[in-house]
């Protein structure tokens, strides 16, 4: 604990996924003081036709979604 997951669209190399996870951890660690060794980041890629899915499901009008996204449209992200 504790576990972050990571949901974008496709396209990010995998060095820079796990670039961002660490820095993630990183910053879990220090905000949280939860020790990184058991700090876990996965990564789930869409493709943009997914996304529309993700947003409805995961995202919209969730309550635990503490940082908004500043789209309201997942099809054109205006």
């Amino acid at each position: 604990m504790p576990h972050i997951v990571v949901k974008l669209i496709s396209g990010p190399s995998e060095e820079q996924l796990k670039k961002a996870a660490e820095q993630i951890a990183d910053v879990v660690e220090k905000t949280l003081g939860k020790p990184k060794k058991y700090i876990s980041v996965s990564v789930e890629e869409y493709s943009f036709d997914e996304w529309p899915k993700v947003y409805e499901e995961d995202i919209k009008d969730k309550p635990n979604v503490i940082l908004k996204p500043k789209y309201s449209n997942p099809k054109t992200f205006t």
